[in-house]
C-alpha cells in the first residue's frame, strides 16, 4: 500500500520559489490501477517520480507498507527502488549500445543475479511481450513500439510490487498505444502490480480502477 501525507514539492528559479505540489495526500491499494491526470504542468511528472523516490519531496511523506521512503539511506533507496519498482517512461531511456535481452537484463544484473539467471528470465519476458525474435535486436533497429515493450519487460524483470508509468503511449499510435496499454494491463492482473498511470487521454484512463486528477497543486 502507498500512502502520501501532506506531500508538497517546490522548485527555486532566480530565488523565487515556484510551488509544484501543495498538500497531496492519497492512499493506493497494492494491485489497484490508477490514472494520474491533469493540465500539462499540473505536477502529474513529478508527483510519479516521488513516489518512485527519483525525486525527494519539499515535505510530507510517502510510505510504502507503513515505512517512510526517504527515511531510508541513499544506498538502502536505489536498492528498494530497484527491486520494488518498475518504471516506464514516455522516452524508452534504452542504452542504445546493448541489444533488446541486454537492456531487459539490467535491473537483474544491478541486483546480484548472475548472467545466466538475468538472461534467462529477460528472454521470457521478451517473449511475453512478443519480441522473441528480436532479441539480439539493438532499440536503432526497432519501431517506437516495440522499444516501448523492451521497457516494459524491463521494467517488470524484478517482479516489482509497483509500475510507474509516465505517459507510456505518448509517442505512438493509436493501435499501438492500445497494445501497450493492454499488456501494462495483462500484467497488473498476473503479478497484481499496483499499476500507477500518467496519462492526458481519458481513454486510456477509462481503462483504470480510478483517476486522480491533479490541479492547482493538489488532488481533487
Amino acid at each position: 500500500m502507498i500512502e502520501a501525507a501532506d506531500l508538497k514539492k517546490s522548485f527555486f528559479l532566480d530565488n523565487r520559489e515556484i510551488p509544484v505540489l501543495k498538500g497531496v495526500n492519497f492512499t493506493i491499494q497494492a494491485g489497484e490501477r490508477i490514472a494520474i491526470c491533469g493540465e500539462s504542468g499540473a505536477g502529474k511528472s513529478t508527483l510519479l517520480q516521488i513516489i518512485g523516490s527519483l525525486d525527494k519531496p519539499s515535505s510530507g511523506t510517502v510510505k510504502v507498507s507503513g515505512t517512510d521512503i526517504f527515511d531510508k539511506s541513499e544506498y538502502k533507496l536505489a536498492k528498494w527502488r530497484n527491486q520494488a519498482l518498475g518504471f516506464v517512461f514516455q522516452f524508452h531511456h534504452l542504452l542504445p549500445e546493448f541489444t533488446a535481452l541486454e537492456n531487459v537484463m539490467t535491473p537483474a544484473l544491478i541486483s546480484g543475479e548472475t548472467n545466466q539467471k538475468a538472461r534467462e528470465k529477460a528472454a521470457r519476458l521478451l517473449k511475453k511481450v512478443g519480441l522473441e525474435k528480436r532479441t539480439k535486436h539493438k532499440p536503432g533497429e526497432l519501431s517506437g513500439g516495440e522499444q516501448q515493450r523492451i521497457a516494459l519487460a524491463r521494467a517488470l524483470i524484478m517482479q516489482p510490487h509497483a509500475l510507474l508509468a509516465d505517459e507510456p503511449t505518448g509517442n505512438l499510435d493509436a493501435a499501438t498505444s492500445d497494445e501497450i496499454v493492454d499488456l501494462l494491463l495483462e500484467c497488473n492482473r498476473e503479478f497484481n502490480t499496483t499499476l500507477l498511470l500518467v496519462t492526458h487521454s481519458q481513454r486510456l484512463a477509462a481503462k483504470m480502477d480510478r483517476t486522480m486528477v491533479i490541479e492547482n497543486g493538489q488532488i481533487l
